[in-house]
């Protein structure tokens, strides 16, 4: 049976000159590093099929690799920028503690006891920073670096800040996430005492009902507006850092992952004060 010679041209056409023309193009494509080209397609099976579908493999192949490269070497110049920045905040810090030491001796030697005690205080703080590689540190070790920090404060506004405690001694050892009360207590000093001319009362305290844990960091400084406070508690429930700050949600994320039932609750009252308290269940105990 002999095929019309149309019929012929249409089908070497379709099956084969086609496939040809859309390897060639696509074999284009890829010379200028171009992955885009949609992919060849053939409707027969025979030698002219398996061309194209190794062809095909071989794009996706190709194109699979250069971007795991390209991720790759994305990642590496993170990773890189990571590096350098630690670096710098190791160095710098090392560079201002052994600073601050040398002056501290100074001052020693100089007699001049406040600045060597600021100086001191300043030390123990870096230290800390620089030391703290652990995510959770007993309540007291906390307590005491943020005294520190209260301290240098104190140095600065004067008898504007009044601070107290009154910490129950079975809490003090206690795990609590590192770094979880300074941020606390800088927000109640900043925003609450500061602001009011005759500053206020700083107060931390720490007790035990039944198992469950309480911690709290009060102030008698500026307050909340009720509608701010409505948005903090909103945003503490949802897990939100936009409007509440990365301190704050920090700590509140961290307790909450630390302990099953943790919360981070605030009470405050606009001219009065403010009241941010950590609660926990410990199981051991």
């Amino acid at each position: 049976m002999r095929w019309p010679p149309s019929w012929l041209n249409r089908s070497v056409g379709r099956h084969v000159v086609r496939p040809v023309q859309a390897l060639s193009e696509s074999s284009r494509r890829i010379a200028e590093n171009d992955y885009s080209g949609p992919p060849v397609s053939t409707e027969c099976e025979d030698e002219i099929a398996d061309l194209v579908r190794a062809f095909c493999r071989m794009k996706c192949s190709t194109q699979g690799y250069i971007e795991t490269l390209k991720e790759k070497h994305e990642v590496e110049t993170q990773l890189e920028a990571v590096r350098l920045q630690m670096l710098k905040n190791q160095i710098n810090p090392h560079f201002l503690f052994n600073t601050l030491n040398t002056i501290a001796g100074a001052a020693e030697m100089e007699e001049a006891e406040t600045t060597e005690k600021m100086i001191q205080a300043m030390s123990r703080l870096f230290r800390y920073n620089l030391k703290s590689t652990a995510s959770v540190m007993p309540f007291e070790r906390e307590k005491k670096v943020v005294e520190d920090y209260i301290y240098l404060q104190k140095m600065r506004f004067g008898s504007r800040i009044r601070y107290t405690s009154d910490c129950s001694q079975d809490t003090m050892e206690v795990m609590i996430p590192v770094f979880a009360l300074q941020p606390l207590v800088e927000n109640a000093i900043v925003h609450g005492l500061a602001v009011k001319p005759e500053g206020g009362r700083l107060h931390i305290r720490s007790w035990i009902r039944g198992k469950r844990i309480f911690i709290s960091v009060s102030d008698t400084g500026a307050g909340i507006a009720p509608e701010r406070l409505a948005e903090i508690r909103e945003e503490l429930r949802n897990g939100e850092s936009q409007k509440l700050g990365i301190g704050v949600s920090n700590i509140s994320r961290r307790i909450k992952t630390m302990y099953p039932d943790g919360e981070l609750l605030i009470d405050s009252r606009e001219g009065r004060g403010t009241v941010v308290r950590m609660a926990f269940t410990v199981a051991e105990m």
